[in-house]
């Protein structure tokens, strides 16, 4: 394999997930049949996962915080990072073809021989599987970002093979029985695999299920954690936007040393982060202390928030919803910032502070937001106003539900060229990603939901 066809390549998944777990080895994995028929053809979403990984070796890759292990790959076996890279630029080909498992580990047989750190055709299966499962599940939730449902169903294999582990959750959710997206579940827990050899997946369920062959579950989390001790590491959120800003200083040199900055930073956009830039990256946080008060905000390094912005990020803190302040993206012309993310709901924040004492105001902020592609815009609304809290939140109901919707569907794009054209395809792609709009009014919060 040339190297061009591997430093293109950043690629694959996880023989680990997140956390703390020791890594493959064949000694502790069961005995594997290898003869299984080929995966299913891939997605975009899942190699645009694959894509968004870094290479680095075991040693590196357990010093990094258990959620930034998501954007990073490792072999235990393989003690080179380049020899790593190799492997994963061969998963991703494979994955791209639709290979069956027997023609890839031909050559990956043949390659690790010739570093002379061979592998056993068990121990690539795990590599293999959890690889490839790591892959689609982030990808469907990467499918799931526009459309978020208000619940998912887990989706386990009962035969034979199904662990211990998944037999204890599929006892009491899953398979016809959901969990609410609000359930503390997802949160404690996160998406599958949830072990090496993990099959199972997820799937959305949606208002129109419910009721009619499907239930939502109101699992006590006591009795989960009864019956459902995943391998340590494994779970948690693939696509979380706070691990694509904290890359280390060491991945971003691998990324520089194997040329892909452009297919991680293809891939933290295809997780929702438009204003993505390896070069912005930093692991440190810093904090940026409100004037007059106690209260310092969690920052990316570069970030440079606005005393007004840093006023209504304590607001939300105390509303329990942390904010971290991300930088902007100046390397692109024209590139429309928000503020950060808020990390306990993976969203993606934009802030703004509204002094006149105009209704109108509410509506041209929330249009100004839609721009900068955000999912909660937050307007803090002050000083003397010529309108009631009723009113404004009317004013966002309807600026989200009806006003914007039905100007950008009556928008007839085949009419319009260059600007006109870009314009109308950026308010249609922030419309579509905008969920929700907070009003704080006289330090009280309000959730309007699209």
């Amino acid at each position: 394999m040339t190297m061009n066809a591997f430093a293109s390549s950043l690629l694959i998944g996880m023989e680990h997930a997140a956390g703390n777990i020791s890594l493959a080895d064949d000694e502790i994995q069961p005995d594997l049949d290898i003869s299984f028929s080929a995966e299913p053809l891939p997605f975009e979403e899942a190699i645009d996962f694959f894509k968004g990984k870094v290479s680095l070796i075991k040693e590196e890759w357990e010093e990094l915080e258990p959620k930034l292990r998501f954007r990073a790959f490792t072999v235990a076996r393989l003690a080179e990072s380049d020899h790593i890279e190799m492997l994963r630029g061969r998963l991703l080909n494979a994955m791209e073809k639709g290979e069956y498992f027997t023609e890839t580990w031909k050559d990956i047989k043949a390659f690790t021989e010739d570093a002379d750190q061979p592998f056993s055709a068990r121990y690539f299966e795990t590599v293999y599987r959890t690889n490839m499962q790591s892959a689609y599940n982030a990808g469907r939730l990467m499918q799931y970002q526009n459309n978020m449902p208000p619940a998912w169903e887990l989706l386990f294999i009962e035969d034979g093979r199904t662990s211990d582990i998944c037999k204890g959750l599929a006892s009491i959710a899953g398979n016809g029985k959901a969990l609410a997206a609000s359930h503390s579940f997802w949160s404690t827990y996160g998406f599958p695999p949830y072990h090496f050899n993990c099959r199972t997946t997820f799937r959305a369920v949606y208002d129109y299920e419910i009721g009619h062959g499907m239930e939502i579950e109101n699992v006590p989390m006591k009795q989960i954690r009864q019956n459902f001790k995943p391998q340590e590491g494994f779970g948690g959120n693939p696509i979380e936007k706070e691990s694509w800003w904290r890359l280390t200083d060491k991945m971003k040199e691998r990324i520089e040393r194997y040329g892909i900055k452009k297919e991680v930073e293809a891939a933290a956009k295809a997780a929702g982060i438009d204003n993505f830039d390896v070069r912005l990256a930093h692991n440190e946080l810093g904090k940026r202390r409100l004037q007059g008060t106690d209260f310092k905000a969690n920052i990316i390094e570069g970030a440079d928030p606005k005393p007004h912005e840093v006023e209504i990020a304590k607001i939300l803190s105390e509303n329990g919803y942390e904010v971290l302040f991300t930088p902007e993206n100046t390397f692109i012309q024209g590139m429309k910032n928000p503020e950060g993310v808020i990390p306990n709901l993976d969203k993606i924040v934009e802030m703004k502070r509204i002094t006149s004492p105009s209704l109108e105001k509410i509506a041209d902020n929330i249009k100004e937001a839609i721009y900068q592609k955000t999912e909660i815009v937050v307007l803090n609304l002050k000083g003397n106003k010529e309108y009631s809290k009723k009113e404004a939140i009317e004013t966002a109901r309807e600026m989200i539900q009806e006003t914007l919707p039905r100007r950008s569907k009556n928008i007839d794009k085949n009419k319009l060229k260059g600007k006109k054209l870009e314009e109308a395809l950026n308010m249609e792609r922030g419309l579509e990603k905008l969920k929700e709009v907070w009003l704080i009014w006289n330090g009280k919060l309000s959730k309007i939901k699209k």
